[in-house]
């Protein structure tokens, strides 16, 4: 028998290195080709680099007019995940955005990559978008996700590091001084590892559920708490995955239903109503071959959702049927991470991946006649990408306010606002019955 190969550790590591650099110079080529194209992609693009990444981002649901200027003010939701040692936050940030502005290409700052930004437009103008940190609240560890309450904005919950859930009521906050301690209004203690699963109920205001990488599904009710101390109990614990949680969403129309993915390949029903707390109403188990990582009810088509996967598709589901999917989008190159409907428009949806891109799917095209070269730019239903970011996407976020406008943030440290042209965009063709999704496939 010939004696085994001997690998030299310096040659190994050389060609790592060599791997990393080639992938670099690739990143930063398609980089290079996206920032050429950008005048023509995009309304509206701003791309802020931020001291620190954040891994979680959320339009709040507000918007006020700016006295005598043609502009609007937008709040951001957005957190740190800092270097050790140093301190992180919780943060909320305001952008001034123009009303309905034609883009001109010729204005395109090539230097910043930006499409309306922080240059002037001639005539003295200010700048046409404004980005600014108004309010910094001390958090423990790294922001993992941050939500605000859909019944008072005020009301935010995180998911900490230490798998503690975190409530903090910004009023209570100063917005200029940091003491350096942590200090939320209510800890919620029932996790025993950190988690990436966090929504407010839609239906009951002060009510939430989590999920982590403990496994579990837990229920709060913030109207139980009564003090003085800050600690909350859960009000219910799930068992019903076998492996890490990784998303939990309650559904628009239905109060009871709480959707819940899993690194197990389930999606799963948990119907409220029920008194098990084992397993759910409802498993779909054969929609993915890896990991699920997010899921997404649509907000306008009670019956329709969508789950996202590390084996790099997004599955479509109708509800009235869950042992199959009804459509499979595939598009990304890596491990899909965050979905999110577009909140009008009920055929388009959003999806982030760890391939730096965030792709929109208009639904509505799924089946349709594509030419051969059409073809070689994906599927019929892929309707845009975005590709601003150079590291993996971490979160991402629909405007309520300004139509087909985004907030997308990745561990590249940008935080980029953009508004798809609206060449791209044809709102006629966007909206859809759900008969023709379900007749596609």
């Amino acid at each position: 028998m010939a004696p085994a190969e001997v690998v030299d550790d310096v040659d190994v590591n050389m060609e790592e290195q060599d791997d990393a650099e080639q992938e670099q110079r690739l990143i930063n080529e398609e980089y290079k080709i996206w920032k050429k194209n950008s005048p023509f992609l995009y309304d509206m693009l701003l791309s802020t680099a931020l001291e620190w990444p954040t891994l979680t981002t959320q339009w709040f649901p507000d918007v006020k007019d700016v006295k005598d200027k043609n502009k609007t003010i937008h709040r951001l939701l957005i957190g740190t995940h800092t270097a050790e040692g140093k301190p992180n936050y919780l943060q909320i940030a305001e952008l001034e955005i123009p009303k309905a502005t034609a883009p001109n290409p010729a204005e395109y700052d090539e230097e910043r990559g930006e499409i309306g930004g922080y240059g002037s437009r001639g005539g003295g103008e200010s700048p046409v978008i404004t980005f600014k940190i108004t309010e910094k609240i001390d958090h423990p560890g790294e922001v993992n996700k941050a939500r605000y309450q859909p019944q008072n904005p005020d009301i935010i919950a995180t998911l900490a590091v230490d798998g503690r859930v975190l409530i903090f009521d910004r009023t209570k906050h100063s917005s200029l001084h940091q003491t350096g301690k942590p200090n939320p209004q209510i800890e919620l203690i029932g996790h025993k590892a950190e988690g990436f699963g966090l929504a407010w109920n839609p239906h009951k205001a002060g009510h939430l559920a989590t999920g982590s990488e403990d496994k579990t599904v837990l229920l709060w009710d913030l109207n139980t708490w009564e003090g003085p101390g800050k600690s909350l109990k859960p009000a219910r614990k799930f068992t019903h995955h076998s492996q890490i949680v990784n998303d939990v969403q309650y559904h628009p129309f239905v109060e009871p239903f709480i959707g819940t993915v899993s690194d197990d390949l389930t999606l799963q029903i948990l119907d409220v109503r029920k008194p098990v707390n084992d397993h759910a109403a409802v498993v779909a188990g054969r929609g993915h071959t890896d990991a699920i990582n997010a899921l997404s009810f649509n907000p306008r088509s009670e019956f329709l959702l969508a789950t996202a996967s590390a084996d790099k598709t997004i599955g479509v589901w109708d509800m009235r049927n869950l042992k199959q999917k009804i459509h499979t989008l595939e598009g990304h190159n890596d491990a899909v991470t965050s979905l999110s409907w577009h909140p009008t428009e009920s055929s388009i949806l959003g999806s982030g991946s760890y391939d730096r891109r965030v792709l929109v799917w208009d639904l509505s095209k799924v089946g349709e006649e594509q030419t051969p070269e059409d073809a070689e730019d994906g599927p019929p239903e892929l309707l845009f990408m975005h590709g601003g970011h150079t590291n993996h996407l971490a979160d991402f976020s629909w405007n309520l306010n300004e139509p087909w406008t985004v907030c997308s943030a990745a561990e590249d440290n940008l935080l980029q606002i953009w508004k798809i042209a609206g060449s791209i965009v044809n709102a006629d063709d966007a909206d859809m019955q759900m008969e023709e999704v379900g007749t596609s496939n």
